[in-house]
């Protein structure tokens, strides 16, 4: 009776408790299928999908998580911002097009860049290795090999789970189970470190506002060097004239 007692207390406490907020990025080369692969989660249809450009931000709900996922375009130009969204982020999907072999090093590249940044390291990673419904496309051993996957994640003690998948083949529940099964490994595991990643992404986040408004501070001090500058040099031709 007490232990029936207890587990319905449990139950109710779970119940209770409110749904865990977790911002994931979603990263990867230009054409890797991001965008896809985003709004298959959402029950949207993946065809027909226009390249990002910045980045879109996509809100949902799985379970007893409310997810942001940021899709941070991939093309060379604006990769530089992908950093700026690193500090608030729970986790990284890094999104591969298995079939596209000739890119298969910058690849191995970019996500050997993005591990080792101060603000990702550590944090749990899902690999998509999408299309696989093309012909050529790498099976999952040959991309853990190109990209030297294991090698990576030990380096920058990130939990990885890598899923071939192809996230053209369907939407919503009737998407690839692949994706849905990464999606859910990877908040399984931020939720078993939950607090800790929390208070990482609170430090870093209040560290980069902190960056940020330094550095909005010195741009506003060399404005004004300018413009005295500027104002100097004209009082100086004035007075000669």
């Amino acid at each position: 009776m007490f232990s029936l007692m207890a587990n319905c207390c449990n139950w109710l406490k779970r119940w209770r408790q409110p749904a865990r907020k977790i911002t994931l990025v979603m990263v990867g080369l230009d054409n890797a299928g991001k965008t896809a692969t985003v709004r298959g989660i959402q029950g949207e249809s993946p065809e027909d999908v226009a390249p990002t450009v910045g980045f879109s931000k996509v809100d949902l709900k799985q379970g007893k998580f409310e997810v942001t996922i940021f899709d941070l375009g991939g093309g060379k130009k604006i990769r530089g911002i992908w950093k700026n969204y690193y500090s608030e982020s729970y986790g990284v999907v890094f999104v591969v097009d298995s079939s596209d072999v000739q890119r298969i090093q910058e690849t191995r590249d970019t996500m050997a860049e993005v591990l080792r940044h101060p603000r990702i390291s550590g944090k749990p990673v899902l690999v998509l290795a999408n299309k696989q419904d093309r012909d050529g496309a790498l099976a999952e051993a040959d991309i853990i090999e190109n990209l030297s996957l294991e090698k990576l994640v030990n380096e920058n003690k990130c939990l990885c789970q890598i899923e071939p998948c192809s996230a053209v083949l369907g939407y919503g529940k009737k998407g690839d189970k692949s994706i849905r099964n990464g999606l859910n490994w990877l908040l399984n595991n931020i939720a078993k470190d939950y607090e800790a990643i929390s208070e990482r992404v609170r430090k870093d986040t209040a560290e980069q506002r902190a960056q940020e408004e330094q550095e909005k501070r010195e741009r506003q001090e060399r404005r004004v060097r300018r413009i005295r500058e500027v104002r100097r040099r004209r009082r100086g031709e004035e007075e000669e004239r």
